[in-house]
């Protein structure tokens, strides 16, 4: 959903060296507010060359919370090649927002993924993205990720740290049977939200969103699909098939990657509540205020 925000509150909102680097940029311009994001603030800007999102980035991703938008336009880049993704525009070279294009679509709700024929699609399009060259190196280590979050959380919050040994515990002994040594590293987009998958006026989807994407267990994918929605979990066969991963992975291993990307998830949602808690006063303006 987008509102359209008066041309002064656009220019308040969004640097004007950002707004100079969308393509025919000029007062006849219509900037739009788009919903989601917790991190990152994003524009819809239509103008005589087009219609474009500008994602101005929170500093928050990248100091805490490991995001790499450098990284994220050129795997965004090859995944729009293969018409998985929109097109990259223009990436800041401080890493500071991104021009990508506006793909026009209805964004997926929570129910698509209690939709076996939903699952399928999505599948089939991981299986695109996991079959994309990936034009720089980016390893991902689920296991160190995980430790460098709880690391962090227990510094600081002290009171958390049983309960922090307790799933680091269950994460070390789920770690192994993931079989990730025994499939090929991949491109993979490693945050499917419902809010990052866009269903085409044409039927396909593309998904959005490439900050977190990076090389490694192509499951990891589908993990964080069926961590996210649960609803998803009966027709977890059906997303190994439709993602050509069922010759290379067990539902047990999908089980024990799911678990960990529940993890994930909670450790990243808690470092983003420190975080803001220790930035609460000091903030770029929202569309909110």
């Amino acid at each position: 959903m987008a509102r359209q925000l008066p041309p002064a509150r656009a220019r308040e909102l969004i640097p004007a060296e950002a707004l100079a680097t969308v393509p025919g940029f000029g007062p006849e311009a219509r900037v739009s507010a788009l919903a989601g994001g917790q991190v990152n603030h994003t524009y819809r800007v239509d103008t005589a060359a087009g219609q474009f999102v500008l994602r101005w980035y929170g500093s928050m991703g990248v100091q805490a919370l490991g995001a790499n938008h450098a990284r994220e336009a050129l795997l965004q880049g090859a995944a729009a090649a293969a018409g998985v993704a929109p097109a990259v525009v223009h990436m800041d070279f401080r890493q500071r927002f991104m021009i990508c294009d506006y793909v026009e679509g209805r964004v997926w709700a929570p129910e698509d993924f209690a939709t076996v024929g939903r699952i399928r699609q999505l599948g089939e399009t991981l299986h695109q993205v996991h079959g994309v060259v990936a034009p720089v190196p980016a390893p991902f280590d689920l296991g160190a990720l995980l430790r460098g979050f709880a690391a962090r959380i227990a510094r600081e919050v002290p009171a958390e740290q049983a309960a922090l040994a307790q799933w680091m515990a269950q994460a070390q002994a789920s770690l192994p049977k993931c079989g990730s040594e025994g499939r090929q590293g991949t491109l993979f987009h490693s945050d499917l939200h419902h809010s990052n998958i866009l269903q085409t006026r044409q039927g396909g989807l593309v998904l959005i969103d490439w900050e977190y994407a990076a090389v490694g267990d192509p499951l990891y994918d589908l993990a964080c699909v069926l961590a996210y929605y649960p609803q998803a979990a009966p027709y977890a066969a059906e997303l190994l098939a439709a993602s050509g991963l069922a010759q290379h992975a067990t539902l047990e291993m999908l089980e024990h990657a799911t678990r960990l990307y529940a993890l994930l998830g909670r450790l990243w949602e808690r470092t983003r509540q420190l975080e803001a808690d220790k930035g609460a006063g000091v903030r770029l303006p929202t569309p909110a205020d």
